[in-house]
């Protein structure tokens, strides 16, 4: 899906449900320059295109939800597409940097350990491993409580307000995510493109989600 498809698929999303309730997005971040081969590519920037996009996606989702809060994972193009959103949305560009969104990111233990076995085997055998093995991958958490500590970052005072919380993230920690609550291999779901996002609300004490291609789920998650 490209971003501009995302954009709108997004926007129709959050357009339908009810105005008065709380939002929460997990999105990959916009599109990038590349990444050299066996290299993490922290610093690598956001595309041009990927700046506009995301500015394009801050505007659209300011129409339906003009209160939008944004967080974003240390790594610099991450935080790009935080403020490009917020820039698009007319509003302050305050973003706040949370390490539960990469860097390391909710699944991680030991930043050696595991980075080494990512440069090793790549993020897509690191996934299948997350969520098909017994025992988590060298260096990491498993990932119920990854993903536990993920939901409890996005369903932070989700109310009956009509606000939009943003959270800005990677690819690798937005398919776990993905994958753990529609209970799907990561090969039947659809890898998440730049500005790829999962819609949460939360209602009755569950955390509802939809992800393009799926039909909506739900997850229990008290307060």
């Amino acid at each position: 899906m490209s971003e501009h498809s995302s954009v709108s698929w997004l926007e129709e999303q959050v357009g339908i449900l009810p105005d008065d309730v709380d939002v929460a997005l997990v999105l990959r971040h916009a599109e990038r320059e590349d990444i050299h081969p066996r290299t993490f590519g922290v610093h690598v920037p956001l595309t041009a295109c990927g700046v506009t996009s995301a500015e394009r996606l801050g505007a659209a989702l300011s129409r339906i939800r003009p209160q939008i809060r944004v967080a974003a994972s240390p790594v610099p193009r991450c935080a790009s597409t935080a403020r490009a959103i917020l820039r698009g949305a007319g509003a302050p560009e305050e973003v706040t940097v949370d390490w539960r969104l990469g860097d390391p990111g909710p699944f991680v233990v030991d930043e050696e350990i595991s980075g080494a076995l990512f440069l090793q085997i790549g993020i897509l055998d690191i996934v299948r491993h997350q969520l098909t093995g017994d025992e988590p991958p060298a260096g990491m958490k498993s990932t119920p409580e990854g993903v536990h500590l993920l939901l409890g970052l996005a369903a932070n005072d989700l109310g009956p307000h009509g606000r939009m919380n943003i959270h800005v993230t990677h690819d690798g920690i937005l398919a776990v995510l993905v994958a753990y609550l529609y209970r799907l291999s990561v090969d039947e779901i659809s890898w998440p493109g730049y500005l790829d996002g999962l819609v949460l609300w939360r209602h009755a004490e569950r955390l509802h989600f939809i992800w393009r291609g799926l039909t909506q789920g739900s997850y229990p998650f008290g307060g």
